[in-house]
This record gives C-alpha cells, sequence and structure tokens, in this order.
C-alpha cells in the first residue's frame, strides 16, 4: 500500500527541523580559530580518598580495577594479579562538568527600579538538568550554555543527543595502596530515635567500613578536547573545569587532589608533573604510563621520557600559543610552564565568560542567538 502524502505542515516541521540541526551544527564550529588540545597529568592524593564502586551490606566497596602482568623473579617472568584503586574517566568527567555547573554568573535583575547584580550557579541561570528537554523545548541550546556545547547534552523527547568534544581516559593508580577502615556516625534521623533513660538521652550509631585509596597515591590523567573553538572560550573551558574539578575529587569525605609536584623535570627545583599540547593536526605522542608500572619513581621516569621526546615551549601566554598552533606547530608545554599556561585560560574564562555571561558577544552567540529568539 502506497505510503499517504506529508501535509504541508508535517513537511514544514521536517524542513525546520533539518534547518534547526543545521543551524546548532554550524553554531558548534563558529570561532574562526580551532584547535586540539590536550592534558596529561600526574595527581596525587593529599590524604584517603573513597572512589565508589557499589555498597555491600555495611561496606563501601572501592572502584578497582585488576592487572594481569608479569614480574621477574629468580631470573625468570612470572604472572601476577594487581589490585589498583580506580578514578574511572566517567567520574573525572562527572566532577568537571559539575565544576562548571556549580560556578557562579552575573545576572542582572531588576530590584526597586535599578539594575542589580546577582551571583547565581551555572546549572541554575540556565536550568539544566542531566536531560534538557524541557530546558531547550526547540533544540535550540542557549549560545552562552558552553557546557552543552563542548560536554555535551541528552534530549529524551524527542530522542537526540549532541556530542561531547572533550575525552577522558588515564585514572589507574600507580601503586595499589588501598585499606579498609571502620567508620561510625550518628544517623540522620537521630532525633527520632532518641530515648531519654534515667535522665541520659541514647542515641543510635551505625557502624560500617570503608575502602579508602591511600595518601600519596598517584594517578595519571588524560584530557584530549577536540575542535575547540578558541574565540568561543572553549580551550578556556577546557583549562577552567580540569583544575576546577582537582577540588571536587572524592566521594563524600574527604575530597580533593592536587597536580604533583616533584624533582622529575630537575634536581633543582619541584615542578608540575604536567603536559599541555596545542596544536590544530596530530598532536605530539601522548604522555601516557603503563597500568602495570607500581613504582612511582619508574612511573615519573617514563612520563618524563615521554614528555621530552617532543620540544617544549617556554612561554605560556595563550594567544602566541593558539597564533603558532593556526600556523601548524603542535606546541608542547610542560611543568610548571604548563599550569601557568592552564590557569591563564582558566582565569581569562572566569572573567571574560562566566562574570560575563549575559554580554557575550562571541561568534556562537551571533551565529546562533536569531535561532534561540524565534
Amino acid at each position: 500500500m502506497p505510503r499517504k502524502a506529508k501535509t504541508e505542515e508535517e513537511a514544514g516541521k521536517q524542513s525546520s527541523g533539518r534547518d534547526a540541526i543545521a543551524t546548532v551544527e554550524n553554531s558548534i564550529f563558529a570561532s574562526p580559530t580551532i584547535v586540539n588540545m590536550a592534558i596529561y597529568a600526574v595527581l596525587e592524593a593529599p590524604q584517603e580518598l573513597y572512589f565508589g564502586s557499589h555498597s555491600e551490606k555495611n561496606l563501601n566497596i572501592l572502584e578497582k580495577v585488576v592487572i594481569d602482568t608479569e614480574v621477574v623473579e629468580d631470573g625468570g617472568k612470572v604472572p601476577v594479579r594487581i589490585i589498583k584503586p580506580y578514578f574511572s574517566p566517567t567520574k573525572q568527567r562527572g566532577l568537571e562538568r559539575r565544576a562548571v555547573a556549580y560556578s557562579l554568573v552575573r545576572k542582572m535583575v531588576s530590584e526597586e527600579g535599578r539594575e542589580v547584580i546577582e551571583l547565581m550557579p551555572y546549572y541554575k541561570y540556565f536550568n539544566l538538568s542531566i536531560d534538557v528537554t524541557s530546558t531547550y523545548e526547540k533544540g535550540w541550546p542557549d549560545p552562552r550554555d558552553i557546557l552543552t556545547f563542548l560536554w555535551g547534552a541528552t534530549w529524551t523527547t524527542p530522542a537526540a543527543y549532541m556530542r561531547g568534544r572533550i575525552g577522558y581516559g588515564g585514572g589507574v593508580a600507580v601503586q595499589g595502596a588501598f585499606e579498609r577502615k571502620q567508620r561510625n556516625r550518628v544517623e540522620y534521623n537521630m532525633y527520632e530515635i532518641t530515648e531519654k533513660k534515667e535522665g541520659e538521652e541514647e542515641t543510635a550509631q551505625m557502624l560500617w567500613m570503608k575502602e579508602y585509596a591511600e595518601p600519596h597515591l598517584l594517578i595519571p590523567v588524560v584530557r584530549h578536547g577536540i575542535l575547540l573553538g578558541v574565540e568561543d572560550y572553549e580551550p578556556h573551558a577546557m583549562a577552567y573545569a580540569f583544575l576546577q574539578g582537582l577540588i571536587l575529587a572524592g566521594a563524600g569525605t574527604p575530597k580533593g587532589v592536587d597536580i604533583l609536584q616533584a624533582y622529575w623535570l630537575s634536581e633543582a627545583e619541584r615542578e608540575k608533573t604536567l603536559v599541555v599540547d596545542v596544536g590544530c593536526w596530530l598532536l605530539p605522542e601522548p604522555v601516557t604510563i603503563s597500568p602495570a608500572i607500581l613504582s612511582p619513581m619508574e612511573a615519573l621516569e617514563e612520563f618524563k621520557k615521554k614528555a621530552l621526546r617532543h620540544p617544549s615551549f617556554t612561554n605560556p601566554e595563550p594567544s602566541e600559543i593558539f597564533e603558532k598552533a593556526k600556523n601548524g606547530v603542535a606546541v608542547r608545554l610542560i611543568g610548571n610552564t604548563a599550569y601557568e599556561f592552564l590557569r591563564k585560560l582558566a582565569e581569562s574564562f572566569a572573567s571574560n565568560y562566566l562574570a560575563r555571561i549575559e554580554s557575550l558577544n562571541t561568534p556562537r552567540v551571533k551565529a546562533l542567538q536569531a535561532g534561540v529568539n524565534r
């Protein structure tokens, strides 16, 4: 049976949908300068941390990975199984999304006949959630919402998504250091269960065990950002999320990791174990560490060897680095220079993007503003 011809209304909706998709796709890459950027770092746990896997009866299980490898023993190779804590890439991505979502933006509001500045969380300003169907009902994301444009988003009705452009890797700890420790706490409903007996109060306490990654655990991590619009502040947002996300690492309490500082480049100065690559095409060899390595010293030697295989740039000024990348140069920054570069990008994102969210005039805003206002 032949299909029924589409009505003019249905055809119009389909055409309008195609136009919307094309407009949004064009706005994703509206910046005249587009680069790729990679971040490689060795993180250090300054205290015990919990990266949750699941809970069993009175026991919180740390997320771990099992590695089958070989060691040399008595002149021969012996198979061994190593269990290591795991700061999974999915957790890393979620933390960095929240690092942006929980940041403050400036909003102008009317109060008693005058305009005043109100600070509010990014996610509240854009009314964001995991599903953006109700936020962007017409499928047009707000052009200022860099979280949606760079980290992606999902619409459930109708089913659609925007692909994120930052990839996460690493997370396997160098040492297999974790412990199971007893904890106790007063239940949240303690006031309901408190009873007075002979003038004294009794409260119920809950005892349970929890696995923790131990302090000084070293965790190599990787970020790859592809097709980042410089004028749309995407490299800046990636740097900001990475640095701000460090303080959110770990479930519950305590939280926070640091970039390891060590004498890995010279014996004269401690430097951040950090490498940043920027370029338009193929970036230098990734600075990654084998998950089978158990020794911190061996891990740092591996990191150093790979980092120094490509010449490094000593000027952390972002404008010069992006200009070199546009001219076909793959730029590598190492140690404290790499950290200063990321810090400059992050500070620029905070002061020129988050603090000016309502007056942005980036290429994406110009490209998409007309569609959002329809």
